[in-house]
């Protein structure tokens, strides 16, 4: 028993190590699409730090008393602290699906869609560090950061992290002023992707959802016979003639995507569509966009 066990930490420890080497080039590749939005012209997406304010809101117990603004609150009967830049650090915290669905691609030139994911998650953290807020792993105990360790955690975590389900958020510590970036294929069933979201939506926690799909699993461009396998439950379906199921193929996907969509609007949520034939730049602009002072509690901005 005791040598099953040693054999299993062996092979865990083996996997993480193999996933993990990959960190550098995820970093190089995360780096040069963060570079890419901050060299932009809309790289700057807030006031002036620490000396202009979004604006005025009411004191609580954890707000320390010499930052309340006493020329505002002398025009009401309550208490109101000048929300500052630097008062009201975000904290951003990821979540990757990374199962085997997600290692798919439908030809040598496209990236995986776990590839893209990855990018994505740790070059909008790279961006959220940049603005000096904090940065975390959903369902971790990774402490939020904003440092480069924080970053290279991020990165190492999202590689060697098995995520076959999404996540549980009744198992997550959220910080407050807390944004979540889920990304994921989300192909399985609507009514579990549901009820996942709903749980997530109790905690009063806004969030972006970025579907990542390869451009196959989009418009299913093959032709004559067709193995298709479900990689979870090893499962085959075989189809003689591909085109023959193609429209309805495509209909049902795009109603699929109509349904995580409505999802994310009935909570209030950002939701995104990348095609991994895309360039992930666009995006990441968006997404960035979205984890703007504005935006955070966007409501019916869902796109």
């Amino acid at each position: 028993m005791a040598q099953t066990i040693l054999r299993s930490l062996l092979k865990t420890r083996h996997d993480a190590e193999e996933a993990a080497s990959g960190l550098p080039d995820l970093m190089i590749a995360a780096q040069k699409a963060a570079m890419n939005i901050m060299s932009g012209e809309h790289a700057q997406r807030k006031s002036g730090a620490g000396e202009k304010f979004w604006q005025f809101r009411e004191y609580t117990s954890g707000d320390r008393p010499q930052d309340i603004d006493w020329r505002q609150s002398a025009k009401n009967d309550r208490l109101y602290v000048r929300q500052k830049e630097w008062q009201t650090t975000q904290t951003a915290l990821f979540w990757c699906q990374n199962n085997d669905g997600m290692s798919y691609s439908s030809a040598p030139s496209l990236p995986a869609k776990q590839e893209v994911s990855h990018t994505l998650a740790l070059a909008l953290g790279i961006l959220m560090t940049h603005a000096g807020e904090r940065i975390g792993l959903l369902g971790n105990a990774m402490q939020p950061g904003r440092s480069d360790l924080a970053l290279q955690k991020l990165g190492e975590s999202l590689l060697t992290m098995k995520t076959d389900h999404l996540p549980d958020p009744a198992a997550s510590k959220i910080p407050r002023h807390s944004n979540l970036v889920i990304i994921g294929d989300f192909l399985s069933k609507t009514e579990e992707t549901e009820r996942v979201f709903s749980q997530i939506a109790a905690r009063a926690t806004p969030a972006i959802i970025i579907q990542v799909l390869d451009p196959a699993e989009l418009n299913l461009p093959f032709t004559g016979r067709v193995i298709f396998e479900e990689r979870t439950q090893r499962e085959r379906h075989h189809v003689t003639h591909v085109e023959s199921i193609r429209t309805a193929y495509q209909d049902r996907i795009r109603n699929h995507l109509d349904e995580i969509k409505a999802l994310c609007q009935q909570q209030g949520w950002h939701w995104l569509l990348h095609s991994t034939d895309q360039n992930i730049r666009d995006t990441l602009f968006d997404a960035w966009m979205m984890l703007g002072p504005d935006n955070f509690h966007a409501g019916d901005k869902a796109i």
